[in-house]
């Protein structure tokens, strides 16, 4: 086994982590997005997934670059922002603002990863 940094991931084993972590992040969300575009409840779980893959972006940022397409992550916003509409009536309005800022800002941030 070669070892070539000290980093948690700077082993044979362990270098590719960071990819099986986004593309099971990447599945998880297609799944979740096929769901929601049916979906007229308040519940979601985009923006939590979308929370958590921005997190393994930003430390495997190579990684995130080469898998994200930036055409999925439209498409992902688009039904986050097509849910929202069809939904947003039915949000608490005391959360409803804010479920809107932190889908804008979450997709802001993913969006700087990917080709």
């Amino acid at each position: 086994m070669k070892i070539f940094s000290s980093a948690p991931e700077g082993n044979e084993l362990a270098q590719y982590v960071g990819v099986d972590y986004i593309k099971f992040s990447i599945s998880t969300i297609d799944s979740v997005t096929d769901w929601m575009k049916k979906n007229d409840n308040i519940a979601q779980p985009l923006l939590a997934n979308i929370d958590l893959l921005v997190m393994i972006a930003h430390k495997y940022k190579a990684d995130a670059n080469l898998l994200l397409e930036k055409r999925k992550i439209q498409e992902w916003k688009q039904v986050f922002n097509d849910w929202f509409a069809r939904c947003e009536s039915k949000i608490p309005a005391k959360y409803r603002e804010g479920i809107k800022e932190n889908g804008d800002e979450l997709f802001k941030e993913l969006e700087q990863y990917g080709h």
